[in-house]
């Protein structure tokens, strides 16, 4: 069940940022968030790359992939498209997300969109 929970999530709610389709504790926090990313990155994409549950935990492999149109970590829209890895971890109770932690290739978002020189 929690891995058709998260399917859902990625290939219904990820995409859309669709309010009615939210089912996370801290859920309004998490709507901001997602608007604010769709808003720096309008053609966001989020590929599910690998997808592992066991009990109440499910992991996620994630490329993420878009165009920086507005301003993203205090960096003005530069037009420049970007492309990252995400590995996140989701903790389930009945059928709904109540954590994640997750982490977002942030080192290589802001070299891309020329916030910071490339190594």
């Amino acid at each position: 069940m929690n891995k058709r929970v998260m399917e859902h999530f990625t290939s219904e709610f990820l995409p859309t940022g669709d309010p009615a389709l939210a089912t996370q504790q801290g859920r309004d926090t998490y709507l901001g968030v997602v608007a604010a990313n769709m808003k720096a990155f309008p053609d966001l994409k989020w590929t599910v790359e690998d997808l592992r549950a066991e009990g109440d935990t499910v992991a996620i492999r994630y490329t993420m992939t878009g165009t920086h149109r507005g301003p993203f970590a205090g960096v003005e829209a530069t037009g420049r498209a970007i492309r990252a890895e995400s590995m996140a971890f989701y903790r389930l109770a009945h059928g709904k997300i109540v954590e994640e932690r997750a982490q977002l290739d942030m080192l290589s978002i802001l070299q891309q969109m020329g916030a910071i020189p490339a190594a």
